[in-house]
């Protein structure tokens, strides 16, 4: 094998692990190998069906503690995997699906975090994320931390693959 046929898998390996889409460069696999301590903070196996009734669910894994020994003062990218059938755009509603966590800090302030998607079409289908720099403050709660179908109620959605990951890469905050 190859060094370019040995890299490739080993990017595409960060790849799936972090729920990115990223070009690693040599130096980013460097990087992400020095610090390899990759942990979803969501349990696994969780996901949204509409078929099975779910408009709403939480996601379970994630705790105060957690968020405030491993998460302050992080990049951390969310992501997900989407697939829909049956969208019809509307004014009444909010046309998106996603995932989104609510936190109150030790001061009462309050943040949200999370990817969200918009369909432009009537089906389709889509690996969702977002980068969030979480800010150093110790939170004392999470309100909600739960998945979401917000488009209308014919409509059929799957939300699976849910991450919640510090990113190696660090990017800007």
């Amino acid at each position: 094998m190859s060094l370019i046929e040995k890299t490739t898998a080993l990017a595409d390996g960060f790849r799936s692990l972090y729920g990115t889409t990223d070009k690693y460069s040599l130096a980013d696999m460097k990087t992400a190998l020095s610090g390899l301590q990759i942990h979803n903070f969501f349990d696994k196996g969780q996901s949204l069906d509409t078929t099975k009734g779910d408009n709403a669910k939480d996601l379970q894994g994630l705790t105060v503690d957690g968020w405030n020994q491993y998460l302050r003062g992080k990049v951390i990218t969310f992501s997900c995997d989407i697939e829909w059938s049956g969208y019809v755009e509307s004014t009444l509603i909010g046309n998106r699906i996603g995932f989104e966590i609510q936190t109150t800090d030790t001061h009462n302030g309050n943040q949200w975090y999370g990817p969200w998607y918009y369909p432009q079409s009537e089906a389709g289908s889509t690996h969702l994320l977002t980068t969030q720099y979480i800010p150093e403050k110790a939170i004392k709660s999470i309100e909600y931390c739960s998945a979401y179908n917000q488009i209308n109620s014919t409509a059929t959605v799957k939300v699976t693959n849910f991450k919640m990951v510090v990113n190696p890469m660090g990017e800007d905050k």
